[in-house]
């Protein structure tokens, strides 16, 4: 298995990201902001699946989704 790939956020993106996951209104929104944010420190998806109780898939596609459309 090879090794996790890390997205790369920038300082204003790890901000809002921060703040959606300790201040959004709802839990579905801060898990999705939680799941990039440990994407961006490196954690393989599955780990991160484990974390936030989603699959692996819902993972990448919630990373796949930030990356083209952003927090919003």
């Amino acid at each position: 298995m090879g090794k996790p790939k890390v997205l790369g956020l920038a300082e204003t993106e790890r901000l809002a990201l921060d703040r959606g996951f300790r201040f959004g209104e709802k839990h579905c929104f801060r898990m999705r902001c939680r799941a990039v944010l440990l994407k961006s420190e490196g954690l393989s998806s599955v780990a991160i699946g484990a974390q936030t109780e989603m699959s692996h898939v819902s993972v990448n596609a919630w990373v796949k989704r930030f990356k083209s459309e952003g927090i919003e």
